[in-house]
């Protein structure tokens, strides 16, 4: 199917309602015109219908997106994420579909641990004398419209679909409202469902260009590039960088032999993707064992607060419940972070991310237990034996790869029963009264908010 018919079969009303259903009415962000899920879905036959018939004509109209800045630590520069309106949203799931299928071909669909556990092959094999590690500059905020649209009209020559992409990404990204800022001319916003798609389509000759090099491993991921080569690396690292720059108008960091770009021999110590390589070994980079026990500790904190407003209550007997209810939100949360989950078809969680280390590094995982424990008394926390899950019985569990095995819980199997328990648990009110597909939809919600923050648990330590 052309990308022409792709894109007009997307925006029928009939396919726009399915991926609201699907997608749109699981995310709960508001825009910058302020408006809840709710009073957009009292309105969503009106807005589906907008967006079908402006798509066709060439007239939609993104709205500017709503800035939300994350913290990448002290003394650094916060990231920006661009949060669109619930009509954007919708726009933009349809056009990430029209440009999945039309560039499946050229996508890099593999998961981080697959390019891990494919570097681990090469470096026990032997035959690679140095590495080259290197790092994009600012990689979505320079990205180059007028490369992107070249690179794009390859594949896709209908005008409507090029000028719905360009709209999308020259929409300004703004902390409130602002009629005066001027459309964006360089980068494409983080955030947006297009947004990885398009990154990966404008390096995607890029890839290809580098595989084809003799005698070389490449391998990249978002903005972090590793290659193993057997020659001296300087000569072959700044062919690279010049490449970069001279076709995509990318800089990378400057050479060295530590920090985000550097080379080196094989039996140095280096890091990609959150990994530790060291001689041959994987291991935890230290930065991502300290987010997840930031993560843990921010669970347990949360737990006090809820304790502590509970031993305010008068009543001894709700103050009983209360107190049972904190409990038991804190003990899920906590093995949720501990085990991962499958939701979606899709495994999630910092162990299964991490789940390429070598055998010599489990200590990184029995330390995780203790230090879980630990906190858990500092907090107040009592636990009983096995009450609380266990990182490295996880890792071991995910190597068996059975995903109907118990100890990993698999939320698209859940019964009905399950799910209106967890509803219950967190105070949602009436879940009895509630039908199956509002439960199914409410429960997905909620497995999306906590599986979004187990993400930024892997994402704070995976770069550079």
């Amino acid at each position: 199917m052309t990308a022409a018919k792709q894109f007009a079969k997307e925006y029928t009303l009939e396919q726009l309602n399915l991926l609201y259903s699907s997608h749109i009415s699981l995310t709960g962000a508001i825009g910058v015109d302020r408006l809840s899920r709710s009073i957009f879905e009292s309105r969503l036959e009106q807005e589906i219908n907008l967006i079908s018939t402006k798509v066709a004509e060439g007239k939609y109209k993104f709205s500017q997106y709503r800035e939300k800045l994350i913290s990448k630590g002290a003394n650094k520069i916060p990231r920006v994420i661009s949060i669109p309106t619930f009509r954007d949203r919708l726009t933009l799931r349809a056009l990430c579909n029209v440009l999945k299928h039309t560039f499946s071909e050229q996508l890099n669909v593999k998961l981080p641990q697959h390019t891990i556990s494919e570097i681990r092959t090469y470096l026990k094999a032997g035959g690679f004398s140095h590495f080259i590690k290197l790092d994009v500059k600012t990689f979505y905020p320079t990205i180059e419209h007028s490369v992107l649209m070249r690179i794009l009209h390859h594949k896709i020559r209908k005008p409507e679909i090029r000028s719905l992409i360009r709209a999308a990404i020259e929409s300004p990204t703004v902390a409130y409202p602002d009629r005066e800022r001027p459309n964006e001319d360089i980068g494409v916003p983080q955030g947006l469902s297009i947004s990885n798609i398009l990154a990966e389509i404008y390096l995607s000759e890029f890839d290809k260009w580098a595989r084809a090099l003799p005698d070389v491993v490449y391998h990249r991921y978002v903005d972090d590039i590793l290659v193993l080569t057997k020659e001296e690396p300087d000569a072959l690292a700044e062919r690279f960088r010049a490449r970069m720059w001279e076709k995509y108008r990318l800089a990378t960091h400057e050479i060295g032999k530590i920090g985000k770009s550097s080379v080196g021999e094989i039996s140095d110590t280096f890091n990609f993707l959150g990994y530790v390589f060291k001689a041959g070994m994987a291991s935890v980079k230290i930065d991502s064992i300290r987010r997840v026990e930031g993560s843990i500790a921010k669970i347990l904190t949360t737990y006090k607060y809820r304790c502590d407003s509970a031993r305010s209550e008068p009543n001894p007997f709700k103050q009983l419940h209360l107190l049972d209810k904190a409990k038991k939100i804190c003990l899920w949360r906590l093995n949720l972070r501990a085990t991962g989950c499958i939701n979606e078809g899709v495994r999630k969680g910092w162990v299964f991310y991490f789940s390429q280390i070598d055998d010599d590094a489990l200590s990184q995982l029995h330390h995780l237990d203790k230090t879980l424990t630990v906190l858990a008394r500092r907090f107040g926390l009592v636990l009983a034996p096995k009450e609380v899950k266990s990182f490295a019985r996880t890792f071991h569990e995910a190597k068996r790869g059975n995903d109907v095995q118990r100890y990993i819980p698999n939320f698209d199997t859940k019964s009905l029963e399950y799910k209106r328990q967890i509803l219950t648990m967190y105070g949602i009110d009436n879940v009895a009264m509630m039908t199956e597909v509002m439960i199914d939809r409410m429960f997905k919600r909620k497995i999306r908010r906590e599986t979004s923050e187990m993400e930024e648990d892997i994402q704070g330590g995976s770069r550079g």
